[in-house]
């Protein structure tokens, strides 16, 4: 259980930007299961934050240009609440943490991109201020990573960023993962 004081599932969309997505391994398929994902939360009336990148590198996600926008068939509605940010963590230098906390939340359900930077920092840095974790195993993306000469495909990425969010633990909460089919929008509890 949370170490938060609220009780309340916010469903978290993160980075699902044009640009980001273009390029992104299995891209359409994440696109259609976060769709699915946030139909599935709306319809048992769960919040939904949607987070934006804005690049200050200015490597394609300027604020206002095409590929800073959301893929349509995920964008926000009016009622959705809205975070920009400008680090891979969505609680760094953002208004996010006082929302959750307007909200209730103690448990967040994390979609989107990129898989090793704005998933995996996001996801860690809310099990580290208290929250439980669902990562929904299939509605995170990203694309293949070249390190020292090494080339990881991005499938090889979302799958061992799933096995660390599988794997991690902190003192008095969950941290889980779920098909988006399976999202379970209540809180968890530990076993």
């Amino acid at each position: 259980m949370s170490t938060r004081p609220g009780t309340t599932t916010v469903v978290m969309v993160i980075d699902v930007q044009k640009a980001v997505m273009e390029s992104a391994w299995d891209s359409d398929g994440v696109v259609a299961r976060i769709r699915a994902l946030i139909r599935r939360a709306r319809s048992k009336q769960v919040p939904i934050v949607f987070v934006q990148h804005h690049d200050l590198d200015g490597d394609g996600l300027a604020r206002g240009t095409d590929g800073w926008k959301f893929v349509e068939a995920v964008a926000p509605r009016d009622d959705d609440m809205l975070v920009e940010k400008n680090y891979p963590d969505s609680f760094a230098d953002t208004e996010l943490a006082g929302i959750l906390a307007e909200l209730g939340a103690g448990h967040l359900v994390i979609a989107g991109a990129q898989t090793d930077a704005c998933i995996r920092a996001t996801a860690h840095r809310a099990l580290a201020e208290g929250y439980d974790v669902t990562l929904v195993e299939d509605c995170h993306t990203t694309e293949d990573a070249t390190f020292d000469d090494v080339v990881v495909p991005a499938e090889q990425i979302v799958v061992h960023t799933n096995l660390c969010l599988w794997s991690i633990t902190y003192p008095g909460q969950v941290s889980t993962l779920a098909p988006h089919d399976e999202v379970r929008f209540e809180q968890p509890v530990s076993v």
